[in-house]
């Protein structure tokens, strides 16, 4: 009986198809995600609306398919610009905690119970003893200025023990291999070893590793978002006062179109544009779906070619 690898194909196809969005997004989308209407629009039978006083929602107004935000901002096109600094960040993130927990993984496993593994065990025991949000959040909210580059350096200098330990395991058991002995007697140094056997023996799993740290990072700016710290500095939205001919404050948003910042300020967008929530966390739901799909998909295949 053949076998039939599921969730490797769609987690392949979801995963694939918002990468496309990440490359091409911006240019399909039909409105510039920073204009904000202020103008009066009417719909077919006469109605009247103001995007920026009050959000339009989704199916309302031809030209805004998916509605407005409480910025009176088309929320298609922000969702199509939105996946790329997501997607990139996390990208990022994920290849920056590699370069960081493969060398270490792998000397701290060759070098088992030698100073060097004592050092790293225990810093990374007291890394992972916080929780990633709580640490995240302790860093980011001392910067004011939250530009893409902080984002990624803090969830990268965070996130990296995790997979640390993981390196240096499977180091320490391949280090008991036949063909290390028999590389040792001949006289290979350890950079070659490490370079030439322990480290190819990593390669099978990564691809899975890397799609399953994708979908936790994900996560993890989806909370952040949701929290209130979000790629870029935000500004108050202020609409119409229903008491009186003056303007309040409704809600607090952010230029740069990005994923976790479409969740931000919940208690306000809730009431004001719940649609600008769903539809981010619709778009955050299939990618980390996707993403756990074709990490499973990749240990299927890992396990099935072994």
């Amino acid at each position: 009986m053949s076998f039939r690898n599921y969730p490797l194909m769609v987690g392949g196809a979801i995963t694939a198809v918002f990468f496309l969005l990440a490359l091409f997004g911006p240019t399909l989308a039909p409105i510039d995600p920073m204009e904000r209407f202020a103008d009066v629009i009417r719909d077919d039978e006469g109605n009247m609306f103001i995007p920026s006083v009050r959000p339009v929602p989704p199916f309302t107004l031809d030209q805004f398919p998916l509605g407005t935000d409480n910025a009176g901002r088309d929320i298609f096109s922000r969702l199509l610009w939105a996946v790329r600094p997501t997607l990139f960040a996390c990208t990022a993130v994920v290849l920056g905690r590699l370069l960081i927990a493969i060398p270490l993984g792998l000397m701290a496993g060759w070098l088992q119970e030698s100073w060097f593994d004592r050092l790293t065990d225990g810093f990374t025991s007291l890394i992972v003893a916080i929780p990633q949000l709580i640490l995240a959040i302790a860093i980011i909210a001392l910067n004011p200025d939250r530009e893409l580059s902080l984002f990624i350096l803090v969830l990268t200098l965070i996130g990296w023990p995790d997979l640390m330990k993981y390196v240096r395991n499977q180091t320490t058991i391949t280090r008991q291999a036949e063909f290390i002995t028999s590389a040792k007697a001949i006289g290979a140094s350890t950079p070659a070893i490490l370079r030439r056997h322990v480290f190819p023996q990593l390669w099978p799993a990564l691809p899975a590793l890397i799609a399953f740290e994708l979908s936790a990072v994900l996560l993890l700016f989806a909370e952040l978002g949701f929290l209130g710290f979000f790629i870029g500095n935000g500004y108050v939205i202020f609409g119409a006062d229903p008491n009186s001919t003056g303007l309040i404050a409704t809600g607090l948003t952010a230029g740069t179109p990005e994923l976790g910042q479409m969740l931000s300020d919940f208690w306000a967008k809730i009431f004001e544009s719940p649609w600008e929530m769903v539809s981010a966390a619709t778009i955050i739901f299939l990618m980390v779906f996707g993403f756990n799909m074709l990490g499973e998909g990749l240990r299927r295949y890992t396990a099935v070619r072994r």
